[in-house]
């Protein structure tokens, strides 16, 4: 073998070029690429061009603070475990130089990673760090300004590439919970490429929907809806459509499929029966009352027959009737009792007609019954007594 001042001279070196190598591993003497010997010195050997600064944080919300440094600074941080917070401030901005760069990785996540510029502006730091990641900031002094160039993240240990440019992410989870996701209604519809309809996304509370088609909804309470269509109503019967959009006693009759007579619509108070047809008895409830002050008073709307215990009026001072609210053509049936004493006296209205002009007068035997039938004709009562009941 040729020594080495034997051997020819080259001034360019490719990576394939071989070197002669002991191999203490072997034991004897082999050959390695150009390739092979960078890759080592890379792997084994620090950057003679960064000062290197391990910082082992003990607590949450911990900050470490960088000092001026005539090189690039790589900062390793080591916390004791995942952190919610932390921060790291930088070298004053008059101590830094043009180029300057500072490379920060973290062995554990710190949720809320804050980066202080100390006087010198950030552009592009990451807010958070996970287990593993690591970011690399260079410094332009023109601008004083802290760039970042290389920014290489990890969220739960999947790494994740953030860049400029359009990129496909494939089987990857998203959180949202610690994030913001921005896009307008438009952009995620134009994200979507199954949707249907348009318009703004919706939620279920409270949304506001227009012109909507429902199809067939499984339930729903249409309590507080308004501006039904009638028109559209399906599964009615015959003529109930015309009876809802106009609800008239014609369009009733016309949508009922029971009903017996002709005519309008009848309610219980005060109505005009023409020509009505009454099958089987009918019965109208006594409405009982008394005397107060010396005047007994019937309020006739509420029933055609009424009942009362006389305990008021002597000869000298008798007790006063009044019948309120007739209507016309009215026939009420007062049954009157005398109480244990008896001798109760009545004064009549002087409304009340009597046959042949006489008033008739109430029986005074003790617990006596007289029926008084009285009919209401224009302004005047046409009174008759029935004395004596037994």
């Amino acid at each position: 073998m040729p020594t080495i001042n034997q051997l020819p001279t080259i001034t360019t070196l490719s990576g394939g070029d071989q070197l002669p190598v002991y191999a203490t591993s072997n034991g004897d003497a082999r050959k390695a690429s150009i390739t092979t010997l960078v890759d080592y010195f890379q792997q084994t050997f620090a950057d003679p061009n960064y000062s290197v600064i391990i910082n082992a944080p003990t607590n949450s919300g911990f900050n470490i603070a960088l000092a001026a440094s005539a090189q690039s600074i790589w900062l390793i941080i080591n916390p004791t475990g995942t952190f919610a917070a932390g921060s790291v401030t930088l070298p004053p901005v008059a101590d830094c130089f043009d180029g300057q760069e500072i490379l920060i990785i973290s062995t554990q996540t710190i949720s809320a990673f804050t980066t202080n510029g100390n006087g010198g502006t950030l552009v592009g730091v990451p807010a958070s760090l996970g287990a593993g990641s690591s970011f690399t900031i260079r410094f332009n002094l023109l601008q004083q300004t802290w760039y970042t160039i290389v920014n290489s993240l990890q969220i739960s240990g999947v790494d994740v590439v953030t860049t400029t440019g359009v990129q496909t992410l494939t089987n990857k989870t998203m959180s949202f919970s610690n994030n913001t996701f921005s896009a307008t209604s438009a952009e995620l519809a134009a994200a979507l490429s199954d949707e249907t309809g348009t318009g703004l996304v919706v939620f279920n509370t409270s949304p506001t929907l227009v012109t909507p088609i429902l199809g067939t909804p499984t339930s729903g309470t249409l309590t507080n809806c308004t501006g039904l269509p009638t028109t559209g109503l399906t599964g009615l019967g015959a003529n109930v459509a015309t009876f809802l959009a106009t609800p008239s006693s014609a369009n009733l009759g016309a949508a009922l499929t029971d009903e017996t007579g002709t005519g309008l619509a009848v309610f219980n108070i005060n109505p005009t029966l023409d020509g009505a047809n009454f099958t089987g008895h009918a019965q109208t409830a006594p409405v009982a009352a008394s005397s107060t002050g010396g005047t007994l008073t019937f309020d006739v709307t509420e029933s055609n027959v009424f009942t009362s215990t006389l305990t008021e009026g002597t000869l000298l001072v008798p007790w006063t009737l009044v019948l309120s609210n007739p209507a016309q053509g009215q026939t009420v049936n007062l049954i009157l009792t005398q109480d244990a004493t008896g001798t109760r006296v009545a004064s009549w209205p002087a409304s009340f007609k009597w046959a042949g002009g006489t008033a008739g007068v109430l029986s005074t035997n003790a617990n006596a019954i007289d029926v008084l039938v009285a009919t209401y004709i224009g302004t005047d009562w046409y009174a008759s007594l029935l004395k004596d009941m037994q």
